[in-house]
């Protein structure tokens, strides 16, 4: 139980981290999430060939809920067209 506390606590504080600098530097939040996640899991002795792969697909699932809040949010203030997401959402055939 006190290792999951541990590991909750420093990816609470990496994540607070990471948003503090991807504000300030007004990068996305992938350029600053990976190498802080890998310094992380240094700490907690993650072995080196499930380092890196962590790292990457960690950061890529942070994409899902993060793409969710900001389609809501644009949605709130009606600066989605839905027309032409409804057009790119459905595969077309083409013909050449």
């Amino acid at each position: 139980m006190a290792d999951l506390i541990v590991l909750t606590l420093m990816l609470v504080a990496a994540g607070a981290l990471c948003g503090l600098l991807a504000g300030v530097f007004g990068v996305g939040g992938g350029t600053i999430v990976v190498p802080v996640l890998y310094e992380v899991f240094v700490t907690l002795g993650v072995p080196d060939e499930l380092r890196m792969p962590l790292c990457a697909g960690t950061s890529l699932e942070l994409i899902i809920p993060t793409s969710i809040a900001s389609f809501t949010g644009h949605r709130k203030t009606n600066s989605v067209n839905l027309d032409l997401l409804r057009l790119w959402s459905v595969p077309r055939r083409c013909w050449l």
